[in-house]
């Protein structure tokens, strides 16, 4: 199996690092082990995969690195005293997968490769965003207001009364953010929105 990405393991005991390190490595899994989140390199990642101690200190500081360094990225837990209420709570939390330890080399690959597949889904979630931001840049900040309206389901005639404007105008604004988002229809319009990340549905 050819192994997607980094693979990192922060973990503070040096004796559970080298047989992490010594059993991934018969596995012909490839890693880089550190002992404290402060080892981790400051540079960005475009993806990693972390192997991290359920019961250890580091789970939460990992996130934060993560979201910082690597937002493409998951992370595997592993437990030496693994029970279901671990392993529900880590998938809960966000983990790609949970596995015993010590743990079956295929079934370490697995895991990796779930975890592999989660940040292809990420990638492509965050390419996405970054596309669907760079067509709402384009829109003025009327058309913006139109766009929020129709997304919050408001009728041409309703976005007319709350702009004080007529109900023509609102269907050329309408238009306008059709051409610039490079949407066919409202539905993808309101699609592009949400991608970017700068609409909000009004609860």
């Amino acid at each position: 199996m050819e192994q997607v990405g980094h693979l990192f393991i922060v973990d503070p005991d040096i004796k559970r690092r080298a047989e992490i390190f010594s059993r991934l490595s018969s596995g012909g899994i490839k890693c880089d082990i550190f002992a404290d989140i402060s080892e981790l390199p400051k540079r960005n990642f475009e993806s990693v995969i972390f192997l991290v101690d359920h019961d250890g200190p580091f789970r939460k500081e990992v996130d934060g690195w993560r979201n910082v360094h690597a937002p493409v990225s998951a992370r595997i837990e592993f437990s030496y005293a693994s029970t279901c209420d671990k392993a529900v709570l880590a998938i809960r939390e966000g983990a790609s997968d949970f596995v015993a330890w010590p743990a079956e080399t295929a079934l370490l690959q697995r895991a990796i490769a779930r975890a592999a597949e989660d940040c292809a889904r990420i990638g492509q979630a965050h390419r996405q965003g970054a596309q669907a931001r760079q067509k709402v840049a384009a829109l003025t900040a009327r058309e913006r207001q139109v766009l929020a309206d129709v997304l919050n389901g408001c009728t041409t005639e309703r976005i007319a009364t709350r702009l004080a404007i007529s109900p023509r105008t609102v269907d050329i604004y309408r238009r306008n953010v059709l051409l610039k988002l490079d949407a066919r229809n409202t539905a993808q319009a309101v699609a592009i929105a949400l991608k970017s990340g700068e609409f909000r549905p009004a609860l």
